[in-house]
């Protein structure tokens, strides 16, 4: 179970970063075609990537605590 929201979080972490990347070169013009492709797919996440970064620390949160749960169950 652990293992599995490590996974989520890796996941919406990435998300974040690629989408706070492809809002500021698709705000800033430079004319990237995957910047705008990323944002016209998923305009949720182009909108506010803080949200999925967010989302992302507290399943990190959520991670150490199974893990020091473990720790203390052992």
């Amino acid at each position: 179970m652990a293992n599995f929201i490590l996974l989520i979080t890796v996941v919406l972490a990435g998300t974040s970063f690629l989408s706070y990347t492809a809002q500021n070169i698709a705000a800033a013009g430079y004319g990237e075609n995957w910047a705008s492709d990323a944002c016209s797919l998923v305009s949720f996440a182009c909108q506010s990537p803080q949200i999925t970064a967010y989302i992302a620390a507290g399943s990190a949160g959520l991670w150490i605590l199974l893990k020091f749960a473990a720790a203390f169950r052992d």
